[in-house]
């Protein structure tokens, strides 16, 4: 038996996102302006990018209007709102949604050099501050 397709924005796949921020880019634009702007080498075909923006659709990422015989996407969303929505989906469902397990997770890895973790105590700082002013 087939598994339901979930319209969870969470659960949005590498080509997804691909589409999704090329979208962004664009504002608005057809399945052929969005496949522009895919490097040749991995540009999808077009059945494959019309099904993308559909998904896109059906998970509210995404709007089409008509234009003559073409649809015209454009995004609803601002990919940091996805962002933070991805985010926060990881942080509860892997971190048991502690801010320090994942920040932990972070600074563990090898790509965290002390340039990295420096820039992260700015990061904090920087967000204490806002966090005064409020």
């Amino acid at each position: 038996m087939a598994k339901p397709r979930s319209n969870r924005i969470t659960e949005l796949g590498e080509l997804q996102l691909h589409v999704f921020d090329a979208l962004c880019k664009l504002g608005e634009g057809t399945v052929y302006d969005v496949l522009g702007q895919f490097p040749a080498a991995q540009r999808p075909r077009y059945t494959t990018a019309l099904t993308v923006l559909r998904s896109l659709e059906d998970k509210g990422l995404a709007a089409h209007r008509t234009q003559q015989r073409a649809y015209v996407f454009r995004p609803v969303v601002k990919p940091g709102e996805v962002r933070r929505r991805v985010l926060r989906d990881v942080l509860e469902r892997v971190f048991g949604g502690s801010p320090r397990a994942l920040v932990a997770a972070l600074l563990d890895d090898e790509a965290a050099t002390p340039e990295v973790v420096d820039e992260l105590k700015a990061l904090i700082a920087a967000s204490e501050g806002e966090n005064d002013e409020q």
